[in-house]
């Protein structure tokens, strides 16, 4: 298993988080580490204050410690609507 890594916006290695250790060698595809990065930006989102950054961020990988690239990642939001009914005035 190898250690996966991000930094987000130029922070580099030393200031990187981590994400679950996953099996990585010379036969993972491009899609591969994109989904690597979509899960770092979920994780920088749900757990490293990422709502309160500004998107689109470029997010730097890496794999026991060497970077694999810098990812320009979008924010896609699916909005959400409620309704609730409204009490007429008298």
């Amino acid at each position: 298993m190898s250690i996966i890594q991000y930094a987000v916006n130029g922070a580099g290695i030393k200031s990187a988080d981590y994400l679950d250790p996953r099996e990585v060698d010379e036969s993972t595809d491009d899609w591969e580490y994109e989904q690597m990065v979509q899960d770092a930006a979920e994780d920088y989102w749900e757990n490293h204050d990422g709502w309160e950054d500004h998107w689109p961020l470029n997010i730097e990988l890496f794999v026991d410690g060497k970077s694999v690239g810098l990812f320009e990642v979008v924010m896609e939001m699916e909005p959400t609507f409620s309704a609730s009914k409204q009490e007429r005035a008298a």
